[in-house]
C-alpha cells in the first residue's frame, strides 16, 4: 500500500482508493492526460482565488488612499489612524499575494 497525492486536491491518499476521501475525485482507472488535467484545474483555482484577494487588497488600499486625500482627515484622529491602517493593510496585503501567485507560477 503506497501514499499517492490526489490529483484534484493534493492531499495523500493510498493507491488503493478508488475514490479520494477528501473531495469524492474518482481516481481509480484515470491516466496521465486526465491527471495532469485535474491538477491544471487545482492550480486554476488557486491562481483565481489569489487574483481575487489581490484585487480586494488593492481596493482597500486605494479606498484608504482616496479616503486619506479627498476627506482629509484631522491629524492624530481615530479616522486617519484607520486611514492609514487600511493603506497599510492593503499594500502588505497585495504584495504577500503577488509574491505568493509568482512562487504558484514557479512551482
Amino acid at each position: 500500500m503506497a501514499r499517492i497525492s490526489c490529483p484534484a486536491c493534493s492531499k495523500p491518499i493510498s493507491d488503493k482508493h478508488k475514490v479520494c476521501p477528501h473531495c469524492d475525485t474518482a481516481v481509480a482507472g484515470l491516466d496521465e492526460h486526465e491527471r495532469e488535467k485535474l491538477a491544471y484545474r487545482r492550480y486554476i483555482k488557486r491562481k483565481q482565488g489569489l487574483l481575487n484577494h489581490s484585487f480586494v487588497a488593492l481596493i482597500i488600499f486605494l479606498g484608504g488612499f482616496l479616503y486619506l486625500y479627498s476627506r482629509e482627515p484631522v491629524p492624530e484622529s481615530l479616522e486617519q489612524i484607520t486611514t492609514y491602517g487600511a493603506i497599510a493593510a492593503g499594500f502588505i496585503w497585495y504584495i504577500i499575494n503577488r509574491i505568493r501567485i509568482i512562487l504558484l507560477k514557479k512551482s
